[in-house]
């Protein structure tokens, strides 16, 4: 894994369209599908057991409710959670992350599983050609139509 940490990058962070309770939703510059979205402490911790029990509720509340939000954004009604703890579980940024993929029926080719592809997309460099990557604009759309929609779907609940 690389030693300086992503997710603590405050230009990464910048882009996060959701926070609560020291937990934010960032959208993945390297989605498989649409709407794949990371859930991320807002300290560094590299592991699950460095959260105390209240945060490890507060993680997983706000990723029910992001989860919540994506399907309803992306018009879906099943989703993915993925949370890869070590390298050796296919972990490639050393900070404690959920993946949060939304799901439609065919959204991916026959035979290709949705795992299979979240590592592939992993084990890629970020500059590999067979690496999808979001330009730097399409990036900070999706992340700033996210942000101000989540603006609504909190309001509403």
């Amino acid at each position: 894994m690389k030693k300086e940490c992503l997710f603590c990058n405050s230009h990464v962070t910048a882009h996060t369209f959701a926070s609560e309770n020291g937990f934010s939703a960032l959208y993945n510059h390297s989605p498989i599908l649409p709407g794949h979205t990371l859930i991320i402490p807002d300290k560094h911790s590299g592991s699950l057991f460095e959260l105390s029990e209240e945060e490890i509720s507060a993680f997983f509340t706000f990723a029910r409710k992001v989860t919540s939000f994506l399907t309803d954004i992306y018009q879906s009604d099943a989703y993915d959670w993925s949370l890869q703890e070590g390298e050796a579980a296919g972990q490639s940024v050393d900070h404690l992350h959920l993946h949060v993929i939304p799901r439609k029926p065919g959204d991916l080719p026959e035979g290709v599983e949705w795992y299979g592809k979240l590592q592939e997309q992993q084990s890629l460099a970020l500059d590999d050609s067979e690496r999808i990557v979001l330009s730097e604009w399409e990036y900070q759309e999706i992340s700033r139509a996210l942000k101000e929609k989540w603006g609504s779907f909190v309001s509403r609940q």
